[in-house]
């Protein structure tokens, strides 16, 4: 599976406040985005925890137009994070998930080595879509951070 060839670049701002591009590809949906995700995340080899933004609110300015929008980005959300773990479990990859309320208008899963502080890298990733002005629906983005991978699911 192949990612589209242009990717948005996003400013990312981390701790010590200087951006950085973030690019996100285009995986497809989310059926579509869930081996290629799992593959990047089986070359570690190492154990992964899984942190997931779960969108709490809607905003008439961001993809979430009523609530049955909400609810519906909530379920498929939740059931591709069950469906990457048992993925990476089946393949020998120790792996398990936090969920985290969050304002952002968009599920964010970030995938990290255990053992990882994972507050930098949620806080940038979650920052860079909220500041990202994605209108897409239905789609998964891929994006590279520093610390680890980041999945935008729109």
């Amino acid at each position: 599976m192949s990612v589209m060839p242009t990717p948005a670049h996003l400013p990312l701002h981390v701790v010590d406040h200087r951006p950085k591009d973030v690019e996100l590809n285009e995986l497809g949906d989310l059926q579509d985005a869930l081996e290629p995700f799992a593959q990047l995340i089986r070359k570690s080899g190492c154990s992964v925890r899984l942190y997931c933004t779960i969108p709490t609110l809607c905003s008439p300015n961001n993809t979430c137009f009523d609530l049955y929008d909400l609810h519906d980005l909530r379920a498929r959300s939740l059931l591709f994070v069950h469906n990457l773990v048992e993925s990476l479990r089946a393949s020998g990859i120790p792996a398990s998930y936090r969920l985290q309320p969050s304002d952002c208008p968009l599920c964010v899963v970030c995938a990290l080595p255990q053992g990882l502080d994972a507050t930098r890298v949620k806080a940038a990733a979650t920052e860079a879509v909220m500041n990202a002005h994605i209108h897409l629906k239905d789609k998964a983005l891929l994006a590279d951070l520093e610390d680890g991978l980041a999945l935008v699911i729109t």
